[in-house]
């Protein structure tokens, strides 16, 4: 018999961030977030705005009660750092605290654990004007921040993210002109993306640091999109590229987050990388360096490259194998099992939660259409069967949490694309559960999958 079952204690659950779902963006002295800004200043970039995406600062008692009903066992979200610190003066808003604690308390009596990601894109605008991640003050504002969630909220939050997906907010604005807003002319400048990273990783340790000494007896890590890279041809350069693609995109954060230094294939071989670091990068790290506790890992689709000496990681992106119509990712389940395999023995077998897994499928406008979602279903399942085996492996997974509860604002998407197991008619706000949540609630309480 062949079963894709999981331990008792495994923790199913849903992912979010706090400017996706929570509209009211000037409700209770919260202050502008880039995202706030610029997707009313350029629509016809980000096709909506966020607000009032799925409403979840309005609606978050009905949402748990659904999370509830559902069987989550754990939620994962992000503080508003703008709803929390309003202005670059770090005075704390009450309002942002109760809002927190609320969610908090409210979850943790109807059995969901929270899953809290200090920082998930939010810039505030006030730190953007001074030059966001390229200016180094954002580390002492970044770790002000982590010390006041830490005071207010740590007694009851036992799983806590320093970051979510580096890779998105420092090199896609700078380097690949993509995720908006750019922070780069053109969204070209490879050095400042380097930088940027540098600064947000010492941002991560100054906080894992701070974490640990205030003996709040939970654990803390970061959360980083590990991509799957494959040759196009196994046989020849191109293997070499798919190592280097591999650690731009996640070992530039890994590496240094778990083993203490970036990785030594990027700064032998790509002349790039290693001519655009910053100065006394190694001695950073060097000084610097907290192992964290645990790894989020987030995985959507994987990627296909081959060789080409005028990139800067001496590789490129080619067409994957498996691309479907309709849907805002490539799906590829056995790359979950792939990533988790690299994961366990590359980096001495962390203990991983799965913080993001999910299918975005083209709004068709068609409610009933976009509720009876088999394709949702199907991607769950080949996914957690995939989940299932690679801890039979022995993977060190303890949880996975399917982005989303509801369909909500998808950055340069806007709500063209929806994740959600609660279909949102974002005029109303009235939820609606699809297909696929109920296939996760009989899921969760089998704690297996069919």
């Amino acid at each position: 018999m062949i079963l894709y079952d999981f331990p008792k204690d495994f923790l199913f659950g849903t992912g979010s961030s706090c400017y996706q779902v929570e509209g009211s963006i000037h409700a209770d002295g919260k202050s502008e977030n880039i995202w706030d800004k610029f997707s009313f200043a350029r629509p016809e970039m980000f096709k909506a705005t966020t607000e009032p995406t799925s409403g979840f600062y309005k609606h978050f008692r009905e949402d748990i009660a659904e999370m509830k009903a559902q069987g989550l066992k754990t939620f994962r979200f992000s503080l508003s750092w703008t709803r929390i610190i309003p202005n670059i003066d770090g005075k704390v808003n009450p309002k942002g605290i109760e809002f927190y604690n609320n969610v908090i308390d409210l979850l943790l009596e109807n059995g969901i654990e929270p899953f809290v990601d200090i920082f998930h894109w939010d810039l505030p605008m006030y730190l953007y004007d001074i030059g966001g991640w390229i200016n180094r003050d954002i580390i002492d504002h970044f770790v002000h921040f982590a010390r006041v969630c830490f005071e207010n909220f740590g007694d009851r939050v036992k799983l806590w993210s320093t970051m979510n997906e580096p890779s998105v907010f420092c090199f896609a604005p700078y380097q690949a002109n993509r995720t908006w807003p750019p922070f780069a002319p053109n969204g070209t400048d490879l050095r400042a993306g380097i930088l940027a990273g540098h600064i947000a990783l010492l941002c991560h340790f100054r906080t894992v640091k701070l974490y640990k000494s205030m003996n709040l007896g939970g654990k803390i890590g970061a959360v980083i999109a590990v991509v799957p890279i494959y040759p196009a041809d196994p046989s020849g350069k191109d293997k070499m590229a798919a190592v280097y693609q591999m650690e731009r995109c996640s070992g530039w954060w890994l590496d240094p987050m778990i083993l203490g230094h970036y990785p030594e294939n990027i700064l032998r071989d790509c002349v790039a990388y290693r001519d655009n670091m910053p100065e006394g990068y190694a001695e950073d790290i060097k000084r610097e360096f907290v192992p964290m506790d645990i790894v989020g890992v987030n995985y959507y689709y994987p990627g296909r490259v081959e060789y080409d000496e005028n990139e800067p990681a001496l590789s490129k992106h080619v067409e994957n194998y498996y691309v479907q119509e309709g849907q805002y990712f490539e799906a590829y389940p056995a790359g979950l099992y792939d990533v988790l395999m690299h994961m366990k023995e590359k980096y001495n077998d962390p203990e991983v939660y799965i913080t993001e897994n999910g299918l975005g499928t083209k709004d068709t406008y068609n409610k009933e259409e976009m509720i009876n979602d088999d394709g949702r279903i199907f991607y769950l399942r080949e996914h957690l069967r995939m989940l299932s085996r690679a801890i039979k492996a022995g993977a060190n997974v303890r949880g996975y949490y399917y982005w989303s509860n509801f369909d909500s604002f998808e950055n340069a998407a806007g709500y063209t694309f929806r994740f959600g197991f609660n279909y949102v008619d974002f005029e109303t706000g009235e939820r609606t559960r699809k297909k696929s949540w109920y296939y996760y609630k009989k899921l969760i309480e089998d704690s297996c999958v069919d």
